[in-house]
């Protein structure tokens, strides 16, 4: 791709867009850029006007919200093209790209996908929605070395020209709804990681999620499955199966609960066809460590084990985190900015729920729904009160699990704020205990 004198205008001023800044002008492009944060106006190169100017292309960054957006609407009236971050890197890249997506577990399949590859000798470069964005990279991947690209639904929403070697669904669940207003809009985006890939290239999907397996019906595709398959990669008599040879005894993970165990098969999958050896598989399953705040026990005291789960923000992986725990009495922390989903998957069914704690922005919607299911509930405008309360009046046995299914925007600037300030409230209420 020649840049060289290109006028482009880089639309949103995070991580991924000043990395794409920092790429197109390594390239001679004649770049600017624009940001709905006031505050960015003072930035040398920032165009307070973008509507009035004319550009080759415009780079928009994944928090850039698209729908209703009027300079994206005045973009797309006057044909000017406009891409992804993941579409400029991707012209950059010389390695292989695995593709990872899917509602949950995409930064832990990424990272599994990541440490089994090291453990086999394979040079590659972890990035995309994880944190190190791809345009940061891609200039440094060789023909040999792998990418592994964790893919957003924001990343996909403008993505045009994004073809990677092997793509993988993980699931498909209600999110975003507040961002992308039908489910039916948010699946379109998804389906976009496999919009430019030819027919030969593979695509992993999730065979025990009815939207994900049918989300590429025109293609044939492959599957993994917690249940035994004809072929693919599979679960069954205590072991994982790769094309029918066993590559791992299922004891040997050592992450907990069912959707770690989808997140472990796909990384399988997304290795198969590097041929990596059983012992190789083995020893990065089970040595591995997720990131924060995924399901996190931050420790037991007093016989009460406490969870934080704070990147639990929708509906279904709050859902698979109570499930983890269905056999103990849980109290659950519930709540933040709602991102206008269904709650009651999360009380339906379950006997485990000894208390809901109710927290935040839309902390009344969700006491409301659960006091139509007979949940024991309870309600704090405030998070640091929900916490405190939970750690007054949990018992012996008890599990005090965050797992909010709202975003974290009503009261801290991210999920991670939300979970160390969680594991503070903790630390400080059961040391003044002791």
């Amino acid at each position: 791709m020649r840049l060289k004198n290109k006028k482009v205008l880089v639309y949103g001023l995070g991580a991924s867009g000043r990395s794409a800044i920092k790429l197109l002008e390594a390239h001679k492009a004649n770049v600017s850029f624009y940001d709905d944060d006031l505050r960015c106006f003072e930035y040398v190169g920032f165009e307070r006007n973008p509507q009035d100017k004319q550009y080759d292309f415009v780079v928009i960054s994944p928090g850039i919200k698209c729908l209703g957006n009027k300079l994206v609407e005045h973009f797309v009236e006057t044909k000017t093209p406009i891409i992804s971050e993941l579409d400029l890197a991707f012209q950059f890249c010389k390695g292989k790209i695995l593709a990872i997506t899917g509602t949950n577990g995409k930064t832990t399949t990424a990272m599994l996908t990541a440490k089994i590859l090291k453990e086999a000798g394979v040079k590659n470069f972890l990035c995309g929605n994880i944190g190190l964005p791809f345009s940061a990279v891609c200039e440094q991947v060789k023909k040999d070395d792998v990418v592994v690209c964790e893919v957003s639904n924001f990343q996909l929403e403008t993505s045009v020209w994004f073809c990677p070697d092997v793509a993988c669904v993980l699931n498909v669940k209600p999110d975003h709804l507040d961002r992308h207003k039908t489910f039916e809009e948010y699946l379109r985006v998804k389906s976009k990681i496999a919009q430019k890939m030819p027919k030969n290239r593979p695509i992993w999907l999730n065979f025990d999620d009815n939207v994900a397996r049918s989300m590429f019906w025109d293609r044939k595709c492959n599957y993994f499955s917690k249940k035994a398959l004809k072929r693919g990669v599979f679960a069954s008599n205590g072991q994982i199966f790769a094309n029918k040879r066993a590559v791992l005894d299922i004891e040997k993970i050592s992450l907990k609960g069912e959707k770690n165990l989808e997140n472990v098969l796909a990384a399988i999958a997304l290795v198969c066809q590097f041929k990596i050896k059983k012992e190789v598989v083995e020893k990065a399953v089970s040595s591995f460590v997720p990131a924060d705040h995924r399901m996190k026990v931050l420790g037991e005291l007093e016989g009460v084990v406490y969870i934080d789960d704070s990147k639990a923000t929708n509906v279904s992986s709050t859902v698979a985190a109570v499930q983890t725990f269905k056999d103990k009495p849980i109290l659950l922390l519930l709540g933040g900015r709602s991102k206008e989903c269904d709650y009651s998957p999360i009380f339906e069914d379950v006997s485990c729920l000894k208390k809901v704690v109710c927290f935040g922005e839309d902390g009344n919607n969700i006491f409301q729904v659960a006091t139509k299911f007979d949940r024991d509930c309870c309600l704090f405008e405030k998070f640091e009160d929900a916490v405190l309360f939970c750690v007054q009046i949990a018992q012996k046995g008890d599990v005090v699990l965050l797992s909010p299914a709202c975003s974290s925007f009503d009261q801290f600037s991210s999920y991670a704020e939300r979970g160390d300030c969680f594991a503070n409230l903790i630390l400080g209420a059961t040391d003044g205990q002791n």
